[in-house]
């Protein structure tokens, strides 16, 4: 890949000297649709121009200019050295370099790469359509007079339907006219570009059926997209993208089993990014729904027609949370089917751990029918109502919440781990001399909680750590509630008993999302410790301070950060999203 960030660099300097011509606004149709055919991946960029201005207009580009490292590195001589040559490039060209990335990357750029018999490196196609043509004639004009000093080294021809073509000592070609340039080594790929640019029908990209798919599923316009043609990366790979039925891993099988086997039927990968004042949001899809899937991968997935998992529920202080939907009691009958033979003895030990938890249950009969589909983890700020102080090291509550098909049965279970979470924990205690904890129990919103307290509330600025948890466990209808602390607890019942129903929306089958701007208080709270943490690694005290400090701005500047997966009829997705405050 070293070869085409070297073409990509070629190109976009000598690009310029070349294009000229009549004005001519930029198209709205996609570079796919004059890309020539049997592209193996294929990169499309709209209008990331106004993306480097929002840029360089933003906060975190001025935090970046002010922070210490950056004017340590100011004072540097390669800075100095940097700087010299933007001043001597943007003379050349007449315009700083913010503007010309501006203008020239204002239009579509568009990057297809293509299989080479005789060697790994692949072939590439390289096409920009701008928009703004008459900045693009002010630099030509600028740097026309180095086409006459570099002599033989740059030759130019002349072909049909007015296309300049130039080629280089290095084998690179360039064709330009009116508002776009195509460059590529490979003249026969050049030719078919030319030729659809110029309006002639051609075999392109956008007409074959995978990207066909891709495109109907994953839509047109966006800020950024890509296509890989996973039939061709599968056939390379010996089928099925080189992926084995049965998983080497339980842990990969059980998160990304049904999902490879989707990817490994596919014809196409997608990702597109879009962005905008509001958010980004990146997003990579596959062809195909669980029911193209045979019988073994279905436990893998949620109605495509659901919500899928549900919302992280609503308590005060949240800070994020995971929700995942498996049905966990499926994948565990049909591991045999789902894994390598090896790995099926550590299941045998497992359930006999689990025996010695559990005496006379069998984990097969017994405990695996009584859970549900999803599981949820919760966390929230915590108050320390339950301190007469707080401990040093501040960390947030947080809580699993099971889903149960049999909630009395699945109740029981977990309030038996429950209480030998505690008995464990008070052992720990006895040895190192803290309070220990007594079980107790209290009606709250008609439900029984039970939790563990102190006898007497424990004092100090700086307690242990083990001062941040005061478990509690309850059962809210047919999900059952572990926290890590009686107020996280309470909150939970409260939203369970409480739901809001939720805006609609699509299927999410695992969902992970924060809230950066309630990390703000989590920083402060352990500030000192964050900046002691900063100077041992050799930061100075300024450098240690500013690095929290900015920190605390980035986080403060983003609502949430979520990412997803979908389970769609026709595709499978998984997206990263991001929201602004």
């Amino acid at each position: 890949m070293k070869n085409i960030s070297f073409f990509l660099t070629r190109f976009l300097l000598v690009g310029t000297l070349f294009a000229g011509g009549v004005s001519i606004a930029a198209e709205n149709r996609s570079l796919a649709d004059v890309m020539p055919v049997g592209a193996v991946a294929y990169l499309e960029l709209n209008g990331l121009g106004s993306k480097v201005d929002q840029f360089r207009k933003s906060k975190l580009y001025a935090d970046l200019l002010e922070s210490p490292q950056f004017k340590k590195f100011a004072s540097s001589r390669q800075y100095r050295t940097a700087q010299t040559g933007r001043k001597v490039a943007e003379t050349f060209i007449g315009m700083d370099l913010w503007t010309a990335a501006e203008k020239m990357l204002g239009g579509q750029m568009a990057l297809g790469l293509y299989p080479k018999d005789d060697g790994p490196e692949p072939e590439a196609v390289l096409i920009l359509r701008v928009k703004d043509v008459e900045a693009l004639k002010k630099i030509r004009g600028r740097l026309e007079p180095f086409i006459l000093l570099a002599g033989d080294k740059i030759k130019k021809e002349g072909l049909p339907g007015g296309v300049d073509l130039f080629k280089l000592e290095n084998k690179m070609l360039v064709a330009a006219k009116g508002n776009w340039l195509a460059a590529a080594e490979n003249r026969g790929l050049l030719k078919q570009a030319i030729k659809m640019l110029n309006g002639q029908p051609g075999k392109a990209v956008g007409k074959e059926k995978g990207f066909a798919k891709y495109r109907a599923n994953m839509g047109r316009r966006h800020l950024a997209q890509m296509y890989v043609d996973l039939a061709a990366v599968s056939d390379f790979l010996g089928g099925r993208l080189g992926l084995s039925e049965k998983m080497k891993d339980g842990g990969a099988s059980f998160f990304f089993h049904g999902m490879l086997e989707l990817a490994a039927r596919s014809s196409y990968l997608g990702v597109t990014l879009d962005a905008g004042e509001a958010g980004f949001a990146l997003t990579g899809g596959i062809e195909g729904g669980p029911a193209i899937l045979p019988e073994k991968y279905q436990w893998y997935f949620s109605d495509p027609k659901g919500k899928g998992t549900p919302d992280i529920p609503e308590v005060p202080g949240l800070l994020g949370g995971i929700t995942i939907h498996r049905k966990f009691g499926d994948w565990y009958r049909l591991r045999e089917k789902l894994l390598e033979e090896r790995l099926l003895a550590g299941f045998d030990q497992f359930e006999a751990g689990i025996g010695n938890l559990f005496p006379g249950r069998d984990f097969g009969e017994d405990i695996l029918p009584a859970l549900g589909s999803t599981f949820t983890i919760v966390t929230a700020h915590q108050t320390y109502q339950h301190l007469d102080g707080a401990p040093g090291l501040k960390i947030p509550a947080f809580a699993f919440i099971f889903d149960l098909d049999k909630p009395q049965e699945g109740a029981d279970l977990f309030q038996l781990i429950f209480q030998t979470i505690v008995t464990i924990t008070n052992f720990e205690n006895k040895e190192k001399n803290r309070q220990p904890w007594v079980m107790a129990a209290q009606a709250y919103k008609g439900q029984s909680l039970a939790f563990a307290k102190y006898m007497k509330k424990p004092k100090g600025d700086k307690l242990p750590i083990s001062a941040n948890f005061q478990p509690a466990a309850v059962l809210v209808g047919k999900k059952f509630i572990l926290s890590s602390t009686v107020e996280l607890g309470k909150a939970l019942v409260d939203s369970l008993q409480n739901p809001d129903g939720g805006a609609k929306r699509s299927n999410r089958n695992f969902n992970f999302e924060i809230r950066p701007s309630a990390l703000v208080k989590v920083v402060e709270d352990n500030r000192g410790q964050l900046v002691a943490q900063a100077i041992q690694k050799g930061e100075t005290g300024q450098q240690a301070k500013w690095g929290v400090d900015t920190l605390q701005r980035v986080l403060k500047s983003i609502g949430l950060i979520r990412l997803s997966t979908s389970v769609g009829e026709k595709d499978f997705r998984i997206k990263l999203e991001g929201h602004w405050q």
